[in-house]
């Protein structure tokens, strides 16, 4: 009786952590990173970089940087550029996973075979 329930419990933990490891969650753990874009037109250039790092594991929280630059044309010659930095924070929801950033509402979309990442349309590549 003694080692028929102790089969019982090996078989249930054993189980249990076959179901723990097959939860993983590739997205969430693809998030972390940098990521560009870069876009050239007649009126001048822009380079965006994003940089998404975990902030709080327990809640799912991640902080992220954004770095634009935009070098203006004018008559056909470059201007002083501008450039924005902007720090916010994000939630990431595993049942759609989507990361939204808090202050905007803006989403987060990810491609982990194409390692790459959407705002809304705009597509953005992994560097690491």
């Amino acid at each position: 009786m003694k080692a028929l329930f102790l089969t019982y419990v090996s078989v249930a933990l054993l189980l249990t952590a076959c179901n723990s490891n097959s939860e993983s969650d590739t997205v969430k753990d693809f998030i972390p990173g940098t990521y560009i874009r870069s876009s050239q037109h007649e009126y001048g250039t822009e380079n965006d970089t994003v940089v998404i790092s975990l902030q709080n594991k327990s809640a799912s929280e991640y902080k992220v940087e954004r770095r634009w630059k935009y070098g203006r044309m004018l008559d056909g010659k470059p201007i002083e550029p501008e450039y924005k930095l902007t720090t916010t924070s994000a939630i990431y929801n595993k049942d759609s996973k989507l990361l939204q950033e808090t202050e905007t509402g803006d989403t987060y979309s990810f491609d982990t075979k194409e390692k790459s990442m959407f705002a809304g349309t705009t597509k953005y590549q992994k560097i690491k």
